[in-house]
This record gives structure tokens, sequence and C-alpha cells, in this order.
């Protein structure tokens, strides 16, 4: 009983790993992930891309913490949100599976066998990119908030989104 048990657990535990997962907090390595560059004049771009299973709210929730975060390291309070753009990027795979072999059916219209014509399969991989460009300030903000910019605390956006994170295990 013990054996069938324990290869039950195994097998179930080799499927979890085996689904796609959302793509994680920590910095963007070959796809998804988040990065940041200065912009000059105290402007910074920041980016969080996901992979095809990262819904397009949490890359948009990503990019923002990221922000804030970004912002409690350069040393300051709060951040303006001068532009915001969440991109979404679709792939369409086709694929011809000419696995058939010798399978032939009849043709009544012409009167003889033909093979079956191969099957095609199409995929769509859509993934999402959130970029914002801030500018991180501590005191009276920079730019004049009834223009249209979003002012946000850091640390209490740190806080909001800290305990929906899932970070790269370290």
């Amino acid at each position: 009983m013990a054996p069938r048990v324990t290869a039950l657990l195994l097998t179930l535990l080799l499927a979890a790993c085996a689904a796609p997962q959302p793509s994680l907090y920590a910095p963007l390595a070959s796809r998804d992930g988040y990065a940041e560059e200065p912009l000059g004049k105290g402007l910074y771009r920041v980016i969080f891309q996901g992979n095809a299973a990262t819904s397009r709210e949490r890359v948009q929730d990503y990019c923002l913490f990221r922000a804030a975060e970004l912002t409690l390291e350069l040393g300051a309070e709060k951040f303006a949100v001068h532009d915001k753009l969440t991109e979404r990027y679709t792939q369409v795979t086709r694929e011809t599976y000419d696995g058939w072999g010798d399978r032939y059916y009849y043709d009544r219209q012409y009167r003889h066998y033909r093979p079956y014509p191969p099957p095609t399969y199409q995929r769509e991989r859509t993934t999402f990119r959130a970029q914002l460009t801030i500018e991180p300030f501590s005191g009276r903000p920079p730019v004049d908030s009834s223009s249209g910019f979003q002012i946000y605390d850091a640390q209490a956006t740190y806080q909001q989104f800290a305990p929906r994170i899932e970070r790269l295990a370290e």
C-alpha cells in the first residue's frame, strides 16, 4: 500500500511541475522579469515582462511594485508616474503533423485511394509587458499634479503589493 501512495504522490508532484507557471518577481533574465534604466533628469523607466502564463493584471502589479521598490532603494518617499504602457504580444505558431504514415481513404469522386491530408495545429502564445516612466522624489512633487500625473507613496504601494509578490527562491 505504501509504495502505491508514494508513487501516486510522486506522479502528482511531477504533474504540478509540468504545468506552466506565471512569472516570478526576479530581475529580467532572458524572457521574463523586471528591469529599470535611468533616463536622465531624475526619470527612470521600469519594465516588467511576463511569460505566457502571467496575466495582464499581474504584470502591471509587478511593474508598479518594482517602481515602489526602486524609489525606496533610491532613498525617496514618493514617485510620480509620467507614462504608463502595457503591451500585448501574440505569437501564432502553425505546425503540420506528418506522422500519418500510410493511411488512405477511398475518394468516391475520383474513384481511387488518396492519402489523408496531414493535420495542422495552431497555437497562440500571448505575453504582456508593462512599462512605467517614473520620477522618484521626497517632499513636494516635482510636477504639477493637476496635469494628470499619478503620485504614489512608495512605502504604502510596497506594503500593498508585497503579500502578493511571488519571488524567485534563493
